[in-house]
């Protein structure tokens, strides 16, 4: 076995099923990963040596003292199961490497797949679709093993058809592809509008079809907690942004509130220089949506709402507005 792969405990799993997952879109599979280790009680038993694969990109400061921050960790769990033929494995990376580590660390998981003769490898991954946060999320599936897709639709997954799976979610099922182990990835849906917001719904829906294709049993209380904590914040920012973007007042027939009301330039229309502020104000915004509301203002100030609100509405995920 490769020399940066660590064996901390000896372990002898039966017809073993090996889930993956590192950070990503909503942070779906890393989250699921993470509930089901901790629910499980699966013990540490491996590990890749982060200096192989990882670089130190800065450090941190606390209190004015510089301290240079641990590499990410990279660790397999061991879940022996009582109750059904699938013992478990569980991968889970603090995060993704650069691109050029990428094929080094998959290899590095599929050496250990194989080593301790893994059935099946099962990655999670999020999918970006047009539902709202209110939505109960469904989960998409591809594989390389034609036999698991003819199943899929049983167990209420919806099979990926086209498309693409980018990161160490796809590229593992593509290197344990080539050593004759196959694998899937199970995708949960999240709203396009929450992609940089930890989604514990879609982690929720990728661990219960997990439980029907394994028979592994897992408590999901807790996930359902957070699952609707979530879902009331995000409709908390969510109108308290509308309400300091747009007012409650009624629009009057022109489409401006009160407050609003500002004469339009008769001689040459809105200045150049303005419009080229406006440009920079959409791409600050674009990064940093609290930039919004200053942008919102500079639109109203110049009258030329409307002429941008196609723009200006997608900064947000124009149908959940």
């Amino acid at each position: 076995m490769d020399a940066s792969i660590r064996i901390l405990n000896r372990i002898e799993p039966v017809n073993s099923i090996l889930v993956a997952a590192w950070p990503g879109m909503g942070n779906v599979a890393y989250g699921a990963a993470m509930h089901l280790r901790e629910n499980l009680k699966a013990v540490k038993f491996a590990e890749i040596r982060p200096e192989d694969i990882f670089y130190q990109t800065g450090i941190q400061i606390r209190d004015g003292s510089v301290e240079v921050p641990d590499l990410p960790k990279s660790e397999f769990y061991f879940y022996k199961n009582q109750h059904t033929p699938h013992d478990l494995l569980i991968f889970i990376g603090e995060s993704q490497p650069v691109m050029e580590k990428e094929f080094e660390l998959a290899q590095r998981v599929i050496e250990v797949a194989h080593y301790y003769d893994v059935s099946e490898i099962i990655t999670f991954a999020a999918t970006p679709v047009n539902i709202t946060h209110h939505t109960d999320p469904g989960v998409w599936g591809v594989s390389t093993s034609k036999e698991m897709l003819k199943k899929f639709p049983g167990y209420g997954i919806k099979v990926m058809n086209s498309g693409h799976i980018g990161g160490l979610n796809g590229l593992l099922l593509g290197v344990g592809k080539d050593i004759g182990m196959k694998g899937s990835c199970l995708l949960g849906e999240i709203p396009f509008y929450t992609a940089k917001i930890e989604n514990p719904k879609s982690s929720l829906a990728v661990l219960r079809t997990f439980m029907k294709y394994s028979g592994i049993e897992i408590d999901l209380s807790g996930l359902k907690q957070m699952s609707k904590f979530v879902e009331e914040e995000i409709d908390r920012v969510s109108k308290t942004t509308k309400q300091t973007l747009f007012g409650d007042e009624p629009l009057k027939e022109n489409g401006r509130r009160n407050e609003e009301v500002v004469e339009d330039k008769e001689t040459g229309g809105t200045p150049p220089e303005i419009r080229d502020r406006i440009e920079y104000m959409f791409e600050l915004a674009s990064g940093d949506i609290s930039k919004a509301g200053e942008l919102k203002k500079e639109l109203d100030k110049w009258g030329i709402f409307q002429e941008y609100e196609d723009r200006f509405l997608d900064l947000f995920g124009r149908n959940n507005l």
